[in-house]
Formats: C-alpha cells, structure tokens, sequence
C-alpha cells in the first residue's frame, strides 16, 4: 500500500489473485486491497498468479501466468491452444457456468448501465447452442500456419483438429480468409445457399448454424403479437434472413440495410410485398413512416440516439431488438423505456459458445 491507502501496482508486477465474476468483455474480476484488476484465461474460483499489463489509475489489465488452484468451475480443456488462441475466450469454463456468467453480464449491464431494477425485469430464457457452431470463420495464414490470430497480437496460431468453434470440415482444411462451411463443403469465397437463403461470402449472415431456425422463431413469435399486420420495418435486414418470414405476416414490410454486398442478396431472397432500401438506417430514419412492427438487428455499436428515437416515436405497438453486445443493449433499452416503451420479453441466444459474446433478442411494448 501507498501513502493515503493507495495501492502501488506497476505493469510487470506478477501477484495472485482469487476472480469473483466474470464481467462484459470476457474478463474476470479480482479486487486486491480493494483494486479492481481484470484478467483474462482465469474464472471464479481460480487461484492465480498473474502479470500486469496495464495499471491505470481505477484498474489493471493482467494476463494468467499460471494457475495455483483450479476453480471447480474449470473442465478439461479439449483445445491444446486454449490459452493463446483469439477465436475463443472461455473454452476452460464449463458450459453451463458460460451460461450463468452470460445471464449475470446481461442482468448486470441492464441494471448498471441502464439503471433498470433487475426485479422489474421479465424472465431470460436461455437457449443454448450446441459447439462447432460457426457457419465462417476468418482465418490468417503465417507461413505453414493457418489459424486465428493470438489474443491482442497479429501472431497466426495454428488452427487443431480439437478446435470447439469452427465446423469439423473447416478444422481438418483450414484456408485463410473468410471461410464457410455448409452441409460439410467447405467453401472459400464465392455464393452459396444457407437455410434457403442465397449469400454471398461478403454479405453479413448469422454465424451459428445451430440456432439459426430458433431465431427465427422466436422473432415471428414476437411479431405474431402485433395487433394489427398491415406494415413492418426490418433494421439493418441484411440479406433478408428476417424480412422473408415477416413478408408472410405483414401487408408489407420495409427493409433498411446500408450494405450493398448484403442488399443484392436480398433481392433474391425476399417476396415482392417486402421493399428494398440500400441506404444508411441512420440516414433513412430521419424519413421513417409509421408501422405495426419494427425489428432492428444493428452492429455491436447499437443503434444511434436517432434510430432508437424514430423507433420510439413511430411504431405502433411492437418493437423487436436482436443485440450482440449487452452494453449497448442496455443503453439502447433504456432510451425506449424512457421514451414509454416496457421490457416486456428477454430471450438470451448462445450464438457464440466458448466465448464471452451475449446475443439479447428482446421485446418491447407500449407502456400502458
């Protein structure tokens, strides 16, 4: 300890650490003298030592030197390269810890920084994924190395036969570059089918193969609740993955994407009663009309204060968030619920298992 109880850490130092939770980012929280320190490859339960990488006045970042004490939370790791390899984050976690680590990040964004009581919130139903997952997989070559990058460096780790993300296709012929895997083809680049639905490998398209129907049921579930049919708007639609079933439920639905890549493929894709519009959401939503149902699926960024305000003030009576980053999420809900919208659904999707990421697909309604 320093003068005035102030804790004296420099980048460099090694100490041990005991991790409480498991936070938003993927790391895990440990206070020393009352210091947070956030570390990554350790969980709840470990007992580590680890060294500092960056002291900043209210925190430190640490890397795992080695465990002392496994927490019981821990499973054998099938993957060899677990512990420096960035295409996953928590393959040492037990998948049903992942889960519960997922729920508290989620439940813990929307109170902290949506200042939403965790007691009004509706129940999370969880839907969890079963592993090798990824339909793509961006893959960098090194030499003879093919694989993902390291943790926070441009370092090709080889990609191994007992990799738990990628598809098995993919891990016994890894190409760099963005691949797919379909029905077992391994495919590089090009255009394909994908559930029915046409793409291009530079058109963006839900990465996990094994949850894709379960999303669309839940959102047409969602939109079956809308009280009258007659016209939706799809948000950052992409190739059409959601615009196609709400064609089947509404007059007519609008479709926004600013992708050009993404909106040729949804021409090919969507019915006639569904519009196509390739411009900026931001940019459209200055001219947004009235409608039944909106759906928005924006990047991990979220939504602009003008999108979530158009929403607000023009939908008639539903609103469907599909959000890939609880932070966002929670900033982004609470604008509605301050604008008169209620939280009225949260399904938490496992899109991306191993992983830190949380996909929130949630409902809202007109407070009454």
């Amino acid at each position: 300890m320093g003068r005035g109880g102030e804790t004296l850490m420099y980048a460099g130092d090694e100490i041990t650490i005991t991790p409480t939770e498991l936070v938003a980012g993927g790391a895990a929280i440990a206070r020393v003298d009352g210091f947070p320190i956030f570390a990554t490859n350790v969980y709840p339960g470990d007992v580590a030592v680890v060294r500092l990488i960056e002291v900043k006045k209210g925190f430190a970042h640490a890397d795992l030197v080695r465990v002392i004490k496994p927490s019981p939370f821990r499973r054998l790791m099938p993957c060899p390269v677990a512990n420096e390899c960035g295409g996953c984050d928590w393959t040492a976690l037990r998948l049903d810890k992942q889960l519960e680590a997922k729920q508290r990040i989620l439940t813990e964004s929307l109170r902290r920084i949506g200042k939403i009581d965790p007691a009004t919130l509706p129940p999370i139903a969880i839907h969890p994924s079963p592993l090798n997952y990824r339909l793509r997989s961006r893959l960098h070559r090194d030499g003879d190395k093919v694989g993902f990058y390291a943790m926070r460096t441009n370092d090709v780790v080889p990609l191994p036969r007992e990799c738990e993300v990628v598809g098995l296709q993919a891990r016994e012929h890894p190409r760099e570059g963005e691949t797919w895997e379909v029905d077992g083809k391994l495919i590089a680049e090009g255009e394909l089918m994908i559930d029915d639905y046409y793409v291009t490998t530079d058109a963006f398209f839900q990465v996990n193969r094994h949850l894709l129907g379960t999303m669309r049921k839940l959102v047409t579930d969602i939109a079956s609740r809308a009280t009258k049919k007659s016209s939706a708007i799809d948000l950052y639609s992409g190739v059409g993955f959601f615009s196609r079933p709400l064609a089947e439920m509404f007059e007519t639905v609008t479709a926004i994407e600013g992708s050009s890549a993404a909106h040729e493929c949804a021409k090919r894709n969507v019915p006639a009663n569904v519009a196509l519009v390739n411009t900026p959401v931001e940019w459209w939503v200055e001219r947004m009309p009235r409608a039944d149902f909106v759906f928005l699926d924006p990047p991990r960024s979220g939504a602009r204060r003008n999108v979530i305000d158009a929403i607000a003030d023009r939908t008639n009576a539903m609103v469907c968030f599909l959000a890939c980053d609880p932070v966002t999420f929670a900033r982004d809900a609470s604008r509605l619920i301050a604008s008169g919208w209620r939280l009225a659904s949260l399904d938490l999707l496992d899109l991306f298992p191993n992983t830190h990421h949380v996909e929130t697909l949630a409902s809202f309604e007109r407070a009454k």
